[in-house]
């Protein structure tokens, strides 16, 4: 079940250090490259973030408007000015399984696939769930459009949708799927190096004990 809330507030959730994750002041040492601005952009995001993951029943999934800090760190992402298939400037659509924005047109045909193969929402008049938010921060069009370049699905002249429907996207959409709940579970978000330094390690002790 997923559940609506109107209105998202997290200016009034503290950054709160938790022993659960790792540190504000790790956070900073690891994202050494970054700047201030970019730090705080980090910080924002993450007490959103948060503020999303309310008390509710385990059967009901409560999903909130796009946050605004969460917004801003996703669009500066490399390549999150224009969408992945077309280059149309400014998307506001969003292909979820694989954390990509997307224009309109091209939102339709993420649809015609099935949510099987991609799940579409609108950045503006869609409500959304921590997870999915997760999702388009650790995903990015840049990082797509390379994977998708490795298995010389993307020549970057014509509209390359079938793409989607390799094994190929499968493996890149089941990756993000396991990365992203893995990362729902260690609490504050802590900025994409991080993240990816704490679900290998999660994975690795799993690993180590099944």
């Amino acid at each position: 079940t997923r559940r609506r809330r109107s209105q998202s507030n997290p200016a009034k959730i503290p950054f709160i250090m938790s022993t659960k994750v790792l540190s504000v002041n790790h956070c900073q040492q690891c994202n050494s490259h970054l700047d201030e601005n970019e730090e705080n952009l980090v910080k924002r995001a993450a007490c959103e973030l948060q503020s999303m993951d309310g008390s509710v029943s385990a059967n009901v999934e409560e999903l909130h408007p796009f946050p605004r800090a969460c917004f801003d760190l996703m669009r500066s992402l490399p390549g999150n000015r224009r969408c992945v298939d077309c280059g149309a400037k400014n998307p506001e659509w969003a292909s979820v399984s694989y954390g990509a924005l997307i224009c309109m047109p091209c939102s339709g045909r993420h649809r015609r696939f099935g949510v099987q193969f991609a799940k579409v929402r609108s950045i503006n008049m869609d409500h959304w769930s921590r997870q999915e938010v997760l999702s388009m921060l650790e995903g990015g069009n840049d990082q797509l459009q390379n994977f998708f370049s490795r298995h010389k699905l993307s020549d970057g002249k014509e509209l390359n949708t079938d793409r989607y429907l390799t094994k190929a996207a499968r493996f890149y959409r089941n990756g993000m799927d396991k990365h992203v709940s893995c990362l729902a579970t260690v609490g504050l978000y802590p900025g994409r190096e991080i993240s990816r330094k704490v679900t290998t390690a999660k994975s690795y002790q799993h690993s180590q004990t099944s």
